[in-house]
């Protein structure tokens, strides 16, 4: 428990380390990956993810994820204000793409909406990940909700999250996205360049080989410099993400990041896919 009497929550696609949640002490609430019959938390221990993306070409029917129940949520709120927390700030995916965040208003909603602040990111991945990072770490300091909100709101603002999809069968066979599908058609050999912003995933460049898709990746990053954070992410592509991060090394910080994201998003994405999340320095100004 944090000394703080806020309490920062989010939801699993936020990607955050195991260690780093424990030191900020930030509550997660997992999303969902059914395969086949079965429900499996998405939280970092019950579904392998190596194992996962390895099997997921092979996999008949491509498995589906689902938000938490509002059971759930009403749960997760009322331990953490058990705990101590006397308000809970919690930060989650956008509504556009998944229920969670309506799932997490009813579960708040029964415990007593007055004690939650809900957060939409309008972000994916290390996006929501840096604006729990920062939350977490004022709540951690005695900030006030006011303070609390507005650096999340900063944070948003500063950060970039840009994708390099490997293939687009995953998107098109999942259904989700499918405004960003179509724009880019049948062409599925086309390596597309992908932003996330305002709860939206948009594709900003269509590349025909892997290594002009880097190039353009590369210059993207470098032009959020000087940068706060960095993660470089990826889909069962740990040595591509590797790569990724020594063609960028002069503009890194020392504390970079490599983050294989969670299967909730990455069963949309498919494996082989890399991609950075960038905090810019000039957040806190």
């Amino acid at each position: 428990m944090t000394s703080s009497r806020i309490h920062i929550a989010a939801d699993s696609v936020c990607d955050l380390p195991a260690h780093i949640v424990e030191s900020l002490k930030v509550h997660i609430i997992p999303t969902y990956v059914n395969i086949g019959g079965e429900s499996i938390p998405d939280d970092g221990r019950s579904l392998d993810r190596e194992r996962f993306f390895r099997e997921l070409p092979g996999m008949r029917s491509l498995p589906t994820t689902a938000a938490p129940s509002p059971g759930d949520a009403e749960t997760f709120y009322r331990t953490i204000l058990d705990n101590g927390a006397t308000r809970i700030i919690s930060i989650h995916v956008p509504e556009k793409l998944s229920g969670t965040l309506n799932a997490m208003r009813l579960g708040a909603e029964a415990v007593g909406a007055d004690r939650i602040t809900l957060v939409d990111s309008l972000q994916l991945t290390f996006g929501i990940g840096y604006q729990v990072w920062a939350a977490a770490e004022l709540a951690a300091d005695g900030a006030e909700l006011a303070a609390i909100l507005d650096a999340i709101e900063r944070v948003r603002q500063r950060t970039r999250v840009y994708a390099i999809i490997d293939t687009m069968e995953y998107l098109r066979r999942s259904g989700r996205v499918n405004a960003l599908v179509a724009s880019v058609g049948g062409l599925l050999k086309i390596k597309p360049i992908v932003d996330v912003s305002d709860g939206e995933v948009t594709s900003i460049a269509r590349l025909r080989t892997w290594s002009r898709a880097e190039q353009r990746l590369q210059s993207l990053t470098q032009d959020q410099s000087p940068l706060e954070r960095l993660a470089v992410l990826h889909v069962s592509n740990r040595a591509g993400a590797e790569k990724f991060l020594d063609s960028i090394r002069d503009i890194a910080p020392s504390d970079t990041l490599v983050i294989e994201t969670t299967p909730t998003l990455g069963t949309h994405i498919g494996p082989g896919s890399i991609g950075v999340a960038t905090l810019s320095r000039d957040w806190r100004r």
